[in-house]
C-alpha cells in the first residue's frame, strides 16, 4: 500500500524502488567484472613473470653452453696448432738433411774426382 498523496507519487515511488534495485544490480555486477579483470591482470603479471625466468634461465643455458663449445674449438684450434707446428719442424728437418746429403754427396764427388 502506497501512502503517497497522489496515484502518480505512487507508481514515481514504485519505478524510484525499481530503478534503485536495477542500479544496485548494475553497481554489483560492475564490481564483479571490475574484480575478476583485476585478477586477470595479477595473473597476467605472474605469467609475465614466469615467462621472464624462462626466457633468463634459457639465456644462461644457452650462454652455457656456448662458453662450453667455444671453449672446446679453442682446445682444438691449439691442437691442430700444435700438430701443424710439429709437421713445419719435421719438414724443415727433413728438408735440412735432405740437403745437407745432397751437399756432402756433392762435395765428396768434387773432392775424390
Amino acid at each position: 500500500m502506497c501512502m503517497r498523496a497522489t496515484e502518480e507519487g505512487c507508481a514515481l515511488a514504485a519505478q524510484q524502488k525499481e530503478l534503485k534495485d536495477r542500479v544496485t544490480v548494475l553497481e554489483r555486477d560492475v564490481a564483479n567484472i571490475r574484480a575478476e579483470t583485476q585478477a586477470g591482470f595479477k595473473q597476467g603479471a605472474e605469467t609475465m613473470r614466469e615467462i621472464n625466468t624462462s626466457v633468463a634461465n634459457l639465456a644462461h643455458d644457452f650462454a652455457q653452453r656456448f662458453n662450453n663449445i667455444e671453449t672446446t674449438v679453442v682446445a682444438e684450434k691449439v691442437k691442430w696448432g700444435e700438430t701443424l707446428r710439429w709437421v713445419v719442424k719435421l719438414s724443415v728437418k727433413v728438408l735440412l738433411a735432405g740437403a745437407a746429403v745432397a751437399m756432402g754427396v756433392t762435395a765428396i764427388e768434387n773432392y775424390f774426382k
